[in-house]
């Protein structure tokens, strides 16, 4: 890997990761080769800045999810500097901590296009765009918009797993395998993760 003092491209992938699944994987991967990134780091959250969900699951269970997840992959890593927070961490903080750290490194904000409609309300987002490209991937019934500035648009596949949906499957005793990593599929079993009180 490269020195922290060399230039690099580094991506920043956020989002709670209850449980990660085989999608993060693909776009992080797909994102990560289009663009030539050195790196991608995960970002996992401890308090939505949107409040949009509540009993997010504990942050060491997910952070060790994430561990087992990225194992395979030499480029991507996980950052624990939100999970530590005793604070709502939000995107411009965090893109500020990595500027720091890697101050010669082109950061690359990754979200999913329903995200986008709501960046205008997101803390500084022009500060964001200042310090950050953002990379923007498909998602289901949001479409492309016109490149502007240091936004970019993505075509990644089209990937209909979410997390909310494995939770909801794990809650119901249904089938999800093939939805996750192996090891985190077993993380989850051990620990008796998502199911139903």
């Amino acid at each position: 890997m490269n020195s922290d003092r060399q230039p690099q491209k580094i991506g920043l992938f956020g989002g709670t990761f209850d449980p990660v699944h085989i999608g993060h994987l693909i776009v992080a991967e797909w994102v990560c080769d289009a663009l030539g990134l050195d790196r991608v780091i995960f970002v996992p959250n401890r308090i939505h800045p949107f409040h949009k969900r509540q009993g997010i699951s504990e942050s060491q269970a997910r952070f060790e999810m994430l561990q087992l997840a990225l194992r395979p992959f030499p480029k991507f890593e996980i950052s624990r500097f939100e999970l530590d927070r005793d604070r709502v961490s939000y995107t411009i903080d965090t893109v500020r901590h990595f500027k720091e750290r890697f101050p010669n490194a082109e950061l690359f904000v990754i979200i999913g296009a329903d995200n986008l409609d709501e960046f205008d309300k997101w803390k500084e987002p022009q500060a964001i765009l200042q310090l950050a490209h953002l990379v923007v991937y498909n998602r289901k019934g949001y479409h492309k918009r016109p490149e502007s500035g240091r936004i970019i648009y993505l075509e990644t596949p089209h990937i209909e797993i979410s997390s909310t949906q494995i939770r909801e499957r794990l809650k119901n005793g249904q089938a999800c395998r093939a939805l996750l990593p192996g090891e985190v599929y077993d993380y989850i079993l051990k620990h008796h993760l998502y199911r139903r009180a």
